[in-house]
């Protein structure tokens, strides 16, 4: 009797971590792919950033960004690693060893709206938000 007990907890316990693993992977899939976004005036007065972002399943990044500021045009491409973790978005940036957390909504299968929760620079907009697009 207490072996049947224990086998049936430990069938019911598998499949409530087979069921959460698949719902995690669902939330994650919603992120791959590539996306592309920009804002003015949001990160600093005076900068515009537009960007493509291309996220793999296995939770690499390269972010290719394009800015002008005091009518300069530099590209910075990034790579690193993002995950979620705790119902927060992280990026973790390769080049500044830093990382970028967000909190996210998805909006619809096209749109994620972040808002900075803890950013690896220092950001004049505390409120820093933007909306990643989703490329077809």
């Amino acid at each position: 009797m207490k072996k049947s007990l224990v086998f049936v907890v430990l069938i019911l316990m598998l499949t409530v971590s087979c069921k959460m693993v698949k719902e995690f992977n669902k939330d994650n899939n919603k992120f791959v792919g590539s996306w592309i976004g920009s804002e003015k005036d949001n990160q600093r007065i005076g900068l515009t950033k537009h960007w493509v972002l291309n996220r793999y399943k296995d939770g690499s990044f390269i972010l290719i960004f394009t800015t002008l500021e005091n009518c300069e045009v530099k590209h910075v491409i990034e790579k690193g690693k993002w995950y979620i973790k705790n119902g927060l978005y992280y990026e973790y940036h390769y080049n500044d060893k830093k990382s970028d957390i967000y909190n996210f909504e998805i909006i619809d299968d096209n749109h994620i709206k972040f808002k900075a929760y803890q950013m690896g620079i220092k950001m004049i907009n505390e409120e820093y938000e933007f909306i990643d697009t989703k490329l077809d």
